[in-house]
C-alpha cells in the first residue's frame, strides 16, 4: 500500500465525480510499510486476517471489523501480521466532502472496535466501487460523507482550533527535511544536532517532536531504516551479510547481527542463504 518512507505523501484526487481514492488490498505474506503522512483523512477497515498500524507513537493490533482513522497530518504505518491480510481503504480530503465539516477541524479516534453500522458502509462503498454502475460514483461519494457524518457524531476525540491544525502541518513539514535526509543518507555517520539544524530546530525540540511524530527517537528511526535496508538488500541483492551491514551504515558486524537477529527473528546470514 504504502511506500514513502517516512516522508509526506501527496495525494492528487482530481476526479470531481468521485473525490475519493478507494483501496481494496490484499496481502497473502507478512509485511510492513514506513512511516508517512498526508493531509488528506484516511479511513482502514479490515475485512480478513490480522494487522498492526502505529499513529504517531501508538501501536494498534487490529482484526476483522475493526478500523483505523489516520487523521490528517498523522504519521502512520501497517503490518501484516497474520496473513490473508485483506482491508479497504477510503482516503479523501474532507473539503471535497464538506466544506463545512472540514471547518470544525474535528480529529476522530484513531481505533474503532466492531461497529455494524461502519462495517455496513464500508461493504455498499466497496460494492458500488467495483460494481461500476451508472452513478455509482456518486453514490460511493454520498455514502463517505454518510460514514464521515457517522464518525463526528460518534467518535470525535478532540477539536483542533485553526492555530492548533496550523501547527500540526508545520512540524511535520519542518521535520519532513530530517526524515528525507535520513532516508537518502542513512550509511552516513548522522547525529540529533546535525537533523535539527536540517530541520531548523533546537536539537531538544527536534528529538521531542521526532519522537512524538515518528513514534521512536531519531537514532533508533535511523538504525530501523538501515535494518529494514539490510533485509531488502540481503532478499534482492547478490552482497554478502557482511558487504550489507556496512553497506547500510553499521560499523560493527556483531552489533548488526545482534540487531537484526532481535528485529527480524533471524540471522542476517539465514536471511541471504534463502535467496
Amino acid at each position: 500500500m504504502h511506500q514513502a518512507r517516512g516522508i509526506y505523501e501527496a495525494k492528487v484526487l482530481n476526479d470531481p465525480e468521485l473525490p475519493v481514492q478507494i483501496i481494496n488490498q490484499l496481502y497473502e505474506k507478512e509485511s510492513s510499510f514506513w512511516p508517512h503522512w498526508h493531509e488528506h483523512l484516511e479511513v482502514y477497515f479490515v475485512a480478513q486476517g490480522t494487522g498492526r498500524v502505529q499513529i504517531n507513537q501508538t501501536f494498534y493490533e487490529l482484526s476483522p471489523g475493526d478500523v483505523a482513522v489516520f487523521n490528517s497530518c498523522e504519521t502512520h504505518c501497517d503490518w501484516c501480521v497474520t496473513p490473508p491480510y485483506s482491508f479497504v481503504v477510503v482516503i479523501f480530503d474532507l473539503k471535497d466532502i464538506s466544506r463545512e465539516l472540514a471547518q470544525m477541524n474535528i480529529l476522530f479516534r484513531p481505533i474503532i472496535r466492531q461497529d455494524k453500522t461502519i462495517a455496513a458502509l464500508f461493504k455498499r462503498i466497496q460494492k458500488e466501487f467495483l460494481d461500476a454502475q451508472p452513478g455509482g460514483k456518486q453514490v460511493c461519494k454520498a455514502l463517505v460523507t454518510d460514514l464521515v457524518v457517522y464518525l463526528m457524531r460518534n467518535y470525535k476525540a478532540h477539536t483542533l482550533i485553526d492555530r492548533e491544525s496550523l501547527q500540526r502541518k508545520k512540524d511535520l513539514v519542518r521535520l519532513n527535511a530530517a526524515l528525507q535526509y535520513i532516508d537518502q543518507n542513512h550509511p552516513q555517520p548522522l547525529t540529533n544536532d546535525a537533523l535539527a539544524k536540517i530541520a531548523n530546530m533546537s536539537e531538544s525540540r527536534f528529538i521531542h517532536l521526532f519522537r512524538q511524530c515518528v513514534g521512536l527517537p531519531p537514532m533508533q528511526y535511523l538504525r530501523d531504516i538501515r535494518l529494514r535496508k539490510a533485509h531488502s538488500l540481503l532478499t534482492t541483492g547478490n552482497m554478502s551479510a557482511t558487504d550489507v551491514c556496512f553497506a547500510v551504515g553499521f560499523r560493527d558486524y556483531n552489533n548488526f547481527g545482534r540487531l537484526f537477529l532481535k528485529r527480524f527473528g533471524v540471522t542476517p546470514s539465514e536471511v541471504h542463504r534463502k535467496t
